[in-house]
């Protein structure tokens, strides 16, 4: 099976270019790219929009997602406000509270989406993800999430934007006998990070790319960044493509 993961889009009303850039432009650049590598699947990895979530940004997003021939699963992201992005998305019966996570087997693949968006899980969350663990323990698991769920040495945005939970999380894994692969957005990086048995893909963003080795904000580049994720009888392997804007 194979999805492709595009996150961090921080998408504003038409016209409205943050630090310059054509954020929409790139999106639809992105799922351009996407349509051409026909994936089973396509993950919107979070912060979807720019400032707050808003639901005429994520009806326009949806807009341009339908008419690719594939299904789209949504995780919201700190920018992001779930209950709104559910209700878009049609995935009310994915929300406990107002926060929007779920299961699916995805081609026989079991695969758990979670709500980081408030930079930790709540006590019914973790109570979800201990149990649903704990039932797949004889499979290797893939998590899709906004944050990372480790710090990754990307200085400014451990320091200032981590998971809050990490600790707990790795405690979690570490009493698997199964291999976890996390797949996430948020750092605005490509960058792979593993811990015992979980690997996690950090990914890059449609909008921009961060410096990871300086202590203020800094940004690399603007190139758009999409993941291409594969699973198979043999594993999970995975590959970032970069697109060059304007072109």
């Amino acid at each position: 099976m194979k999805l492709a993961f595009i996150t961090d889009m921080h998408l504003g009303a038409e016209g409205e270019k943050p630090t310059g850039v054509d954020v929409r432009q790139h999106f639809l650049k992105a799922l351009d790219f996407v349509a051409d590598m026909k994936p089973s699947g396509l993950v919107l990895g979070g912060d979807i929009c720019n400032g707050t979530g808003d639901r005429a940004m994520y009806e326009w997003v949806k807009k341009q997602v339908d008419q690719l021939p594939m299904p789209c699963y949504v995780i919201p992201g700190n920018h992001d406000d779930a209950t709104l992005l559910a209700e878009v998305f049609r995935n009310t019966h994915y929300l406990h509270g107002r926060e929007l996570y779920y299961a699916l087997p995805l081609e026989g693949r079991p695969v758990l989406f979670l709500d980081s968006s408030k930079g930790e899980l709540s006590t019914d969350q973790w109570t979800w993800l201990r149990e649903y663990v704990k039932a797949l323990r004889d499979s290797n698991i893939l998590i899709i999430m906004h944050h990372p769920p480790l710090p990754a040495d990307v200085m400014f945005m451990d320091r200032k934007y981590p998971f809050e939970q990490s600790d707990a999380f790795l405690d979690l894994v570490r009493e698997l006998p199964c291999h976890v692969t996390v797949v996430c957005g948020h750092y605005h990086v490509d960058k792979v990070v593993q811990r015992g048995n979980l690997l996690v893909l950090l990914s890059p963003s449609t909008y921009y790319q961060m410096q990871q080795n300086t202590p203020e904000f800094a940004i690399d580049h603007y190139r758009i960044g999409i993941r291409e994720i594969n699973l198979t009888t043999h594993g999970t392997t995975s590959t970032v493509h970069y697109l060059q804007p304007g072109q």
